[in-house]
């Protein structure tokens, strides 16, 4: 264990009576401390020349600077290598063991989080071009010209078994109390499809559907809901049909379905963002069946 630093104000009388002629053994008497101490003071004055100590300076660092530079290029890029992986390849390459502790450490001191990737769809140099290409082909177009755009989509939900978690307050004598459960199901869970669109001009009539999304039933609704739902809104209005790229939309028979009905539809690139306005009345639905208890 270390010496306990002498405090200025202990050094500073200290001093001041040796340079008045007192000698070490009259100082620590009048000032009723120890000869060492005394001693010490008068020597750490002539070798500093101030009462105060220098600043100390603490444990010293395990990696330099440079270090701490190749330490970051392994952290950032591609490569996004682990702390433990970080600290296997430092060992190999400086002359001192770092552990996966330290290098924890060193990345938490640059601001660095160990966080879960965010996952986002794959996109290809192609998709991002389709998109930048979308944008400016619409980009001047106006509100009046946006309202004419019927968009549309289809959701499916899950009445009954849900994966989501529904939480309550309740006591712990209530938890069998059917208002505190969560009803499940063994079969599949109350499955439901939708179809709609929505548009400046109003929305469609729904298609609610319990069999899987298909190519004949994806040009049944072109020809009915669809059809009927067009027909409320204004005659002279030139309207446009938005549809994503899903696999039933693409099928030839529904190629000729929207020839055959003279559907103006709106061009979409692959993998687009959710802009779909339709996709927010959606997400309504799904926070309702959630809150479901």
């Amino acid at each position: 264990m270390g010496k306990k630093s002498i405090d200025p104000y202990v050094r500073a009388p200290v001093v001041a009576l040796h340079d008045a002629g007192l000698n070490q053994v009259d100082i620590s008497k009048q000032l009723k401390v120890s000869r060492c101490c005394v001693q010490n003071a008068i020597k750490k004055y002539k070798q500093l020349g101030r009462f105060d100590d220098l600043q100390h300076t603490g444990r010293p660092k395990k990696l330099s600077g440079r270090e701490i530079r190749h330490l970051k290029r392994l952290v950032k890029g591609d490569s996004r290598l682990s702390a433990s992986k970080i600290a296997s390849d430092l060992n190999t390459s400086i002359p001192k063991s770092i552990t996966t502790r330290t290098i924890r450490r060193y990345l938490k001191d640059l601001s660095f989080e160990y966080v879960v990737k965010i996952k986002k769809q794959w996109l290809s140099a192609r998709h991002r071009q389709q998109r930048i290409a979308w944008c400016k082909q619409y980009l001047n177009w106006a509100k009046d010209d946006w309202r004419k755009v019927t968009f549309s989509d289809e959701s499916t939900f899950y009445v009954l078994k849900r994966k989501n978690q529904c939480e309550i307050w309740r006591l712990d004598k209530e938890k069998l109390l059917p208002e505190c459960l969560q009803q499940t199901n063994t079969g599949d869970g109350g499955k439901i499809g939708i179809w709609g669109g929505i548009s400046g001009f109003g929305t469609t009539i729904a298609k609610i559907y319990t069999e899987n999304m298909n190519g004949q039933l994806y040009c049944n609704i072109l020809q009915t809901e669809l059809k009927r739902s067009m027909a409320k809104f204004p005659k002279k209005t030139k309207i446009i049909y938005q549809q994503d790229l899903a696999p039933w939309h693409t099928l030839g028979m529904v190629k000729e379905k929207i020839t055959k009905l003279k559907l103006n539809v709106l061009d979409w690139a692959p993998k687009s963002p959710d802009l779909n306005p339709i996709e927010m009345l959606w997400s309504i639905v799904d926070k309702k069946l959630a809150s479901k208890p």
